[in-house]
């Protein structure tokens, strides 16, 4: 096969775990395609076109050729719709069995020792047969992009990344630990990091390869840019200053190996790195990226990764405005809504009047009514204030209005709690005494 040219500059990609599964062993193990089919429908039509996707030693240890079969199943199924596959070959260097056992991995009081794997030199050949296993199985799937040798090294098999300009905020969450055995340990995880960008790209000259560093200034102190085809670094800067030290400084790098870089893993809720402010920056800068994730599933991510849900609905429309190249207005140029232009909001406050009046007499009247009339108002309040952008989006005030909708007998009076207090958001945002 000739070898496969990468424009890594127009990679829009995303990480993925299927949205029924808690982790990557479970989505392994449970393989669905079905559910792959449909997420890689979503992913195609946000015009997304690549997938990275997580793989370990372990799981093949546990499920042998299924394992393989599974991960074929998937780079077809993601091919089919336009998207590649970044699979990651290696998430921690665990091959020997005592290093698969969590109760081992304990750090005491100190740094946690190195897994056995990573001492044992004999043992690298088991992570050997695992690649030429993974080779044969998807090596000639036209929809395999690159390899990532490796998620994160400096984290999973040292579980600390600690440098000398780490950023203060960083350092005030854990003790500095003793930075002799600390090098001494990144060192030798980086040895058989060396080792396999050596070994896949001697076995698979068709294919480029890259490290995903958890850092990009874990670039050259792991010894690994003269190896790899691309440089690889995760970034969840918290600004876009921030964010633009850590872009300049990969372009420097790229320009100084003459390499592509690629941001393989960004985007957090949580991390104050939004979606559209992360894509709006990369794009900026001609970097690729991988969001971190496509789908709002079950796993540990859910609450701060995402960006569809499994029935196709979204968490925020910002990132999708932004996957299409439109970002939000943040200049002084930036118009506020007003959503009592056509008096609207006086005409609703009227008839909140009238309604809290009429459904409090209770002589000659049928009230069995006065539930649907209060939530179709607070309908009418609450689209005006989610359009103006008037209110908060976690949980939209249509959401909670759905909810009270789909109860057998909605309260009334908490109907008309709700009510008033829409009606009162309204009134402090259009400025009516």
């Amino acid at each position: 096969m000739m070898k496969k040219i990468v424009d890594y500059s127009k990679i829009r990609g995303f990480n993925y775990t299927a949205s029924y599964a808690w982790n990557d062993a479970d989505f392994w193990e449970n393989y669905d395609d079905a559910v792959v089919d449909r997420e890689m429908g979503y992913a195609e039509r946000l015009g997304l076109n690549s997938a990275r996707i997580f793989l370990s030693y372990n799981f093949y240890a546990k499920m042998g050729d299924k394992f393989l079969e599974n991960v074929k199943q998937f780079v077809r199924t993601a091919w089919k719709h336009g998207i590649s596959t970044n699979p990651i070959i290696f998430m921690g260097f665990r091959f020997l069995p005592e290093d698969m056992d969590r109760r081992n991995w304990q750090a005491g009081n100190g740094l946690p020792p190195l897994p056995k794997t990573i001492e044992d030199k004999s043992s690298w050949v088991i992570g050997e047969q695992y690649f030429d296993k993974l080779l044969a199985a998807i090596g000639d799937e036209p929809g395999l992009l690159f390899w990532d040798i490796a998620n994160e090294p400096g984290y999973h098999d040292n579980w600390l990344t600690w440098y000398d300009d780490e950023p203060e905020y960083l350092q005030t969450f854990r003790e500095r630990p003793d930075m002799k055995e600390l090098r001494e340990k990144q060192e030798k995880t980086w040895e058989i990091v060396r080792h396999f960008c050596k070994y896949v790209k001697q076995k698979d000259p068709v294919h480029d390869i890259g490290v995903g560093n958890i850092f990009i200034f874990e670039t050259e102190p792991s010894g690994t840019a003269p190896l790899v085809d691309v440089i690889i670094f995760h970034d969840y800067s918290a600004t876009r200053s921030r964010l633009r030290r850590i872009y300049d400084m990969a372009v420097e790098l790229g320009k100084k190996y003459n390499k592509p870089i690629l941001n393989n893993e960004t985007a957090c809720l949580c991390r104050a790195n939004p979606y559209d402010m992360v894509i709006e920056m990369a794009n900026e800068y001609g970097i690729g990226w991988y969001l971190f994730e496509l789908m709002i599933g079950n796993d540990g991510w859910n609450k701060v990764h995402g960006i569809v849900y499994p029935d196709g609905t979204i968490r925020d429309p910002a990132i999708v405005a932004a996957l299409f190249g439109f970002y939000r207005n943040r200049t002084e140029t930036a118009i506020r809504a007003d959503v009592n232009q056509e008096d609207y909001v006086n005409q609703l406050l009227q008839r909140v009047d009238y309604v809290m009046r009429k459904t409090r007499r209770n002589m000659y009247r049928d009230h069995s009514g006065d539930a649907a009339e209060i939530l179709e108002l607070c309908e009418f309040a609450a689209n005006l204030l989610e359009a103006g952008e008037l209110c908060p989006m976690a949980y939209p005030p249509t959401a909670k209005i759905a909810a009270l909708r789909r109860q057998p007998n909605p309260d009334v009076e908490e109907c008309k709690d709700y009510l008033y207090e829409l009606a009162m958001q309204l009134k402090k945002a259009c400025r009516i005494i």
